[in-house]
């Protein structure tokens, strides 16, 4: 009902409620993650939610800023507010704030010159757009560069953005089903998945300094590429790129031409057990068709979402013991022992 008369604990930028263990909430704040897109962000604040930390996402002139969904003054919800002479202003009592997150107004004062101490502004984190991502960083200086994703960042091809959506899984059981290419033939039944009978090929996972990454050649049980290659199946050979820790950038070759496909795909951490799912698209003509590859998309998510929220337990285990391995698991073996040994994520 009440808050202790010590607020000092208040102040710690680790939420009390969080479902996420605090020394691995502490690690995964100092990376950046995707918390909106930033075409979404208009003449209106956005809500968003990382880490099980309530965020406002809301545009100035300056450019688009990112704070705790808290006012200073009484906590009222800032994405409740509005945006009036370039500032957000809070539902509330009309507070204005601007860019920085700083107090410029107070209405309920008289003197519109009355003195505002620096200290009465919002929790800004750090913000920075990417891809046409809004990224987020929790923990201050980020502990790694965002990704770098090859055909994304051509501004002479036209992107496909899928609506981002939550998955009822941990970011980290997302990522190793994206980047998992054995449940291809049994879960991919409708969209591109082969032959159960052919066994999945061996690969070798490489090491580059922003993550991790391998590549695979896989016969896909249908030809969904316009690119003048006849038959009823096709040969594809897939390169991933997992920058740590829930972004990968897919490329998807099909052998016979010269076309490529360019699927980025980032998982950002809501809390312990849901992700939201952000998903850009582009390929090699510059100008994909925006309705066939929205509705491939959304036959391949409709596919892997309910398999991958019925993953028991919903958080990745970073103990190699706790499941069992097979050949196929080699970027997914490679992918938990990196999040423990170099990151520390895990720990006891």
């Amino acid at each position: 009902m009440f808050l202790a008369t010590d607020s000092s604990k208040h102040r710690d930028p680790y939420p009390p409620d969080s479902t996420i263990r605090e020394q691995d909430w502490r690690i995964l704040a100092s990376f950046w993650h995707p918390v909106a897109y930033a075409h979404e962000i208009a003449d209106a604040p956005v809500a968003a939610k990382l880490l099980d930390v309530n965020l406002v996402v809301y545009r100035t002139a300056a450019g688009i800023s990112v704070a705790r969904n808290v006012c200073p003054h009484r906590g009222a919800r800032l994405s409740r507010g509005r945006i009036s002479g370039d500032m957000l202003v809070c539902p509330m009592h009309g507070l204005h704030f601007d860019s920085t997150g700083q107090c410029r107004r107070i209405p309920a004062i008289a003197d519109p010159k009355a003195h505002i101490p620096p200290s009465f502004r919002l929790q800004s984190v750090l913000t920075e757009v990417k891809y046409n991502i809004v990224w987020a960083c929790l923990g201050g200086e980020p502990a790694w560069p965002l990704p770098h994703w090859d055909g994304i960042e051509n501004p002479a091809w036209r992107k496909v953005y899928f609506e981002p959506d939550n998955w009822k899984t941990s970011a980290g059981r997302h990522v190793e089903n994206f980047n998992d290419i054995a449940h291809f033939p049994w879960v991919h039944i409708a969209s591109f998945g082969g032959d159960t009978e052919v066994p999945i090929p061996q690969y070798e996972v490489e090491h580059p300094d922003y993550g991790l990454s391998f590549w695979v050649q896989y016969t896909e049980g249908f030809n969904r590429f316009d690119d003048g290659v006849m038959g009823d199946t096709r040969e594809v050979v897939y390169r991933y790129e997992l920058t740590f820790p829930f972004a990968t950038m897919l490329k998807i070759e099909p052998q016979g031409s010269n076309y490529v496909q360019y699927l980025a795909d980032v998982a950002s951490p809501v809390s312990a057990r849901e992700a939201r799912i952000f998903q850009l698209f582009t390929d090699t003509t510059g100008d994909p068709d925006e309705t066939f590859w929205r509705k491939d998309q959304q036959t391949i998510n409709s596919e892997d979402v309910p398999i991958v929220e019925g993953q028991y337990p919903a958080e990745l285990p970073l103990d190699l013991r706790y499941e069992m391995h097979i050949p196929a698991d080699r970027m997914s073996i490679e992918y938990r022992r990196a999040l423990a040994t170099r990151f520390g994520l895990g720990a006891p």
